[in-house]
């Protein structure tokens, strides 16, 4: 690690300069990164002060409070407050939570993160009290299955990790002598249909955005390729959708 370091120093530290370190040393350029910022990152945490930064945000949270009522709602929950941003901080400066560590082949690992964030979801849904579990049948358009008051939603899960757009259009299938142009390998657009509800989780921090296939319908065919999750900030960690659907539909 000593000279992959001295060579990214050498360069000042430039992001772009990645590639070519990563050429000379024989490693792809993903991992080489995901060293430095592994590395960078533990760098950072050993310095922090967690709870003085924690405190220094409660001063900063009880600054933008502009009235006295605000302020005593603030003093009911600040010891509850300063608890969770310390750790939510330490998750922060461990990047997210740990991924790959033992260097798993990177196909193997795609296929396994998919897995992980079905895995969250669930872990998330029981934790919030839902009857939730996994569907093992790969082919099921549906990964998970949600039992409240005796009423089944079924429930399609995608991971997201650094990226911060949704697609509710299944991927294309790829590899060596396959036509990638034939109905039967495109992917198909996710619909009520296929799940009751498609949630997307953020791998990195465990967040869940619980979107309703009903609100999915309404999008045109090009706009459901990509979709910014700043359009659907009201379904983030909305677990009332999940009651919602169920006494919509009773």
């Amino acid at each position: 690690m000593d000279d992959l370091l001295s060579a990214l120093q050498a360069q000042n530290y430039r992001k772009n300069s990645i590639k070519e370190i990563a050429n000379s040393f024989n490693l792809k350029e993903s991992v080489l990164k995901k060293k430095y910022q592994t590395k960078f990152f533990n760098d950072i945490a050993e310095v922090i002060d967690l709870s003085h930064l924690s405190h220094k945000s409660l001063e900063e949270i009880e600054s933008q409070l502009d009235s006295e009522e605000l302020k005593k709602e603030f003093k009911f929950i600040k010891t509850d407050l300063k608890k969770i941003i310390e750790k939510s901080f330490y998750i922060a400066m461990t990047n997210g939570f740990t991924t790959n560590i033992t260097e798993v082949n990177s196909g193997v690992m795609t296929a396994n993160a998919g897995d992980s964030a079905e895995f969250i979801f669930v872990a998330r849904a029981i934790l919030a009290g839902f009857n939730c579990s996994s569907v093992d049948v790969r082919s099921s358009r549906y990964d998970a299955i949600i039992d409240y008051n005796n009423k089944l939603l079924r429930v399609q899960v995608k991971g997201i990790s650094n990226g911060n757009t949704i697609s509710f259009k299944d991927r294309d299938r790829g590899g060596v002598g396959i036509d990638h142009h034939h109905e039967n390998n495109l992917g198909k657009r996710i619909t009520s249909a296929d799940c009751d509800i498609y949630v997307a989780v953020d791998k990195q921090v465990g967040l869940c955005y619980i979107i309703p296939m009903s609100w999915v319908d309404t999008l045109s065919s090009d706009t459901c390729k990509s979709i910014n999750l700043n359009l659907v900030l009201e379904y983030k960690e909305n677990w009332d959708i999940v009651k919602e659907l169920v006494n919509t539909n009773l």
